[in-house]
């Protein structure tokens, strides 16, 4: 009789020949993207293997996929566990994950700003622009500690210079409110132009609050308007919410539209964090306009949100 290893051998070899694993000749590095294009069980069928010989990237994939629960049943237990043997290697994405997971706290995990800064400061030693631009986050809101918008501005400085998108904005506008750094408005126009250059929605709904206080340019409500447009178009919640309140409220008739607004206000909310305080200014929003304009804006949500 065959000794249990051997068909344990066996039948490894019988699996991995087997219909349904087209994706066990994928590299790490190509499942990876497989997983991130929504092709689970083809990235999963290689990447849970890789994970457990070692492989950093592997790990922190897996993290992830517990985290969101794609490919898996969700399992934030189970995510730290992977992320945190990714981040033993030094792999600094997966301690931004952990710091992510300890900022805000999941089902069974309490939120621990001290634990996720002390993750991403190892992640800022080793040189990740989104580590410096989260902790600069941390350091503004004073979580953790008393805020610090010097050590703030200073580190999206640092990560803005490697290109973070999101550490140019948080410049910029750093420069608009003299928070840590001199007001410059000329220099936040600048970041604000990198950014809405790239398409980035939070970029583009900064630019079009330029124009629309003109700061560092003439004031131009059209363009402004513009500019929350692209936003919106682009998927920021905060562009589509301040594209509501212009077509609601907005001070010129002829740019008013309140059932588009109101599709907008929903967009908003569908795209922003429960935290973002968006449902107050829908409520007020709401409040503005008839029932039959929220019909009718409920009628174009599916359309919005699918630009």
């Amino acid at each position: 009789m065959p000794h249990p290893a051997a068909i344990a051998l066996a039948l490894a070899f019988a699996l991995a020949a087997a219909p349904g694993h087209a994706g066990s000749h994928l590299t790490v590095a190509e499942a990876r993207l497989a997983y991130f294009s929504g092709d689970y069980a083809t990235a999963l069928a290689v990447l849970l293997p890789a994970a457990r010989a070692g492989d950093p990237v592997a790990q922190n994939v897996i993290g992830a996929a517990y985290n969101s629960g794609h490919g898996v049943a969700q399992d934030s237990l189970q995510a730290v566990e992977w992320y945190e043997r990714a981040a033993a290697q030094d792999f600094d994405k997966a301690l931004v994950n952990l710091a992510k997971i300890y900022r805000s706290g999941r089902p069974g995990i309490d939120r621990d700003p001290a634990r996720a800064i002390a993750y991403l400061d190892r992640a800022v030693a080793l040189g990740l622009a989104e580590a410096m631009n989260l902790r600069g986050v941390m350091h503004e809101n004073g979580e953790g500690g008393e805020a610090d918008l010097t050590a703030a501005a200073a580190l999206y400085r640092q990560a803005a210079d490697l290109g973070d998108t999101h550490a140019i904005n948080n410049l910029g506008n750093a420069h608009v409110f003299e928070r840590g750094v001199e007001e410059d408005l000329a220099e936040a126009l600048r970041l604000f132009r990198i950014t809405a250059g790239q398409g980035d929605p939070g970029g583009l709904s900064n630019l079009g609050a330029m124009y629309e206080n003109g700061y560092a340019v003439g004031q131009d409500s059209l363009a402004a308007l513009a500019f929350y447009r692209l936003a919106a178009e682009r998927g920021g919640a905060r562009g589509a919410l301040t594209l509501a309140y212009r077509l609601i409220e907005g001070a010129n008739d002829a740019f008013r539209d309140p059932a588009e607004g109101w599709a907008w206000c929903l967009a908003a909310l569908q795209r922003a964090d429960a935290d973002a305080g968006f449902q107050a200014d829908c409520d007020y929003l709401g409040g503005l306009i008839s029932e039959t304009d929220k019909a009718a804006g409920k009628a174009m949500l599916t359309t919005i949100m699918s630009r």
